[in-house]
């Protein structure tokens, strides 16, 4: 087996075939066209055996949100290895190949969704943040206190939503740990212009929130009709419902829950924190399903540890294990906002999943300690790493990437 990076679009496209054949898809001229916008072919491993491909792991070069600012980071994505050769130890050495990549290139942290979960801890991955779904029908919308409108909403076409949303994204992406920035040939080709072949139902439609002729608020969604007995069953699918203010935030979703023949709003990817569950004057009817969201690796535990913010002054000895990225065994001491090697008395122990859980901030050492999946060895130590990772936000990516 070797594993070497893409050369053209034709490796790109063999390669990404390794997830997308189980998907359906293959991606025509026009999509790896698209997608080479905003990805470095070289960034995509491939692995080789007897002179065809037999799998893929590409990653996104991304400036990503984390508590306090933001910091280099590996969207992981098409990861996949073909039914001829799976059980053959092809992911482990891609995986290899990209974490040593990953690590070279100075990126502290990788970042990734997972189709199949139990997959990414082997490598280092912990779950770091919950996301879920809603199904609420139309009758159940309404809001748990009154309030007099703020500002207005209107319809935009895309080539103006190509302009305007990037604002809003990048003030809510400055406060939300989980967001990445998107550059303007992600907002072209991913956001608004986006392929035929890959709409399920209706086109996007594009709505903004306005206060005093300022953009702070932003939706799109689509229409998927149907009617049975002459009365409507269609559905608004909202693909993304993003503001800078909480005010905007609930007008562009009071827009949302209010569109006419509509009987039920979907939406995805929402954070169990979200303002809509407190909105709501019936907030059991979203009927919101939750699972895993994004998972994180600590690639470089010192570079990740120094580069976050914390609520808290405090000191505290990690002694982390981590099998596959041997350079981050040891001893970690954080005190003043700083990781740096020590030969200090460790006060937890932990694998370097469990810090990737609580790196954004979406679960804490406790819950740690109650799954079993870090040892105290000072009392207090876990009190006094959760006084210091806490947040006051749950971290939320609003797409799959």
């Amino acid at each position: 087996m070797e594993i070497r990076p893409a050369a053209d679009a034709e490796e790109l496209r063999a390669g990404i075939v390794s997830i997308g054949q189980y998907f359906g898809w293959t991606p025509t001229d026009e999509e790896l066209e698209r997608w080479l916008q905003s990805f470095d072919l070289d960034r995509m491993h491939n692995a080789w055996v007897d002179g065809a491909i037999v799998g893929g792991a590409g990653a996104f070069t991304f400036d990503f949100s984390i508590p306090g600012g933001t910091m280099p980071c590996a969207g992981v994505t098409v990861v996949g290895v073909y039914p001829t050769h799976r059980r053959r130890g092809v992911l482990t050495e891609m995986m290899r190949a990209q974490l040593d990549d990953v690590h070279a290139r100075g990126e502290p942290i990788a970042a990734l969704w997972a189709s199949e979960e139990r997959i990414y801890g082997r490598f280092g991955y912990g779950t770091a943040s919950l996301s879920g779904e809603i199904s609420l029908e139309r009758e159940r919308t309404g809001f748990a206190l009154p309030f007099d409108p703020v500002g207005r909403v209107r319809l935009v076409e895309p080539e103006e939503a190509q302009t305007l949303l990037p604002k809003v994204w990048d003030a809510a992406r400055a406060v939300t740990p989980g967001f990445f920035a998107r550059p303007a040939a992600w907002w072209e080709t991913r956001i608004v212009h986006e392929p035929e072949g890959r709409r399920d139902g209706g086109p996007r439609r594009f709505v903004i929130h306005e206060t005093d002729g300022a953009v702070d608020g932003y939706a799109f969604y689509r229409h998927l009709p149907s009617f049975e007995g002459g009365l409507s069953t269609g559905k608004i699918r909202v693909g993304e419902a993003i503001a800078a203010t909480h005010e905007a935030m609930r007008e562009v979703w009071r827009f949302l829950l209010d569109i006419d023949w509509t009987k039920t709003i979907n939406a995805e990817l929402l954070p169990p924190d979200h303002p809509l569950f407190l909105l709501l004057a019936e907030p059991r009817r979203t009927r919101y399903r939750i699972g895993d969201g994004l998972w994180v690796r600590l690639v470089d535990v010192g570079a990740a540890l120094s580069g976050r913010s914390y609520a808290h002054d405090g000191r505290v000895v990690f002694d982390v294990w981590d099998a596959f990225c041997s350079w981050n065994e040891g001893r970690w001491k954080l005190e003043g906002g700083e990781a740096t090697r020590t030969d200090d008395e460790p006060d937890l122990r932990l694998d370097v999943t469990g810090l990737g859980s609580v790196f954004l901030g979406g679960f804490t050492f406790a819950q740690l300690r109650r799954a079993c999946r870090v040892e105290e060895l000072r009392p207090g130590a876990l009190a006094q790493a959760d006084a210091m990772f806490c947040t006051d936000i749950a971290p939320w990516c609003p797409e799959i990437f």
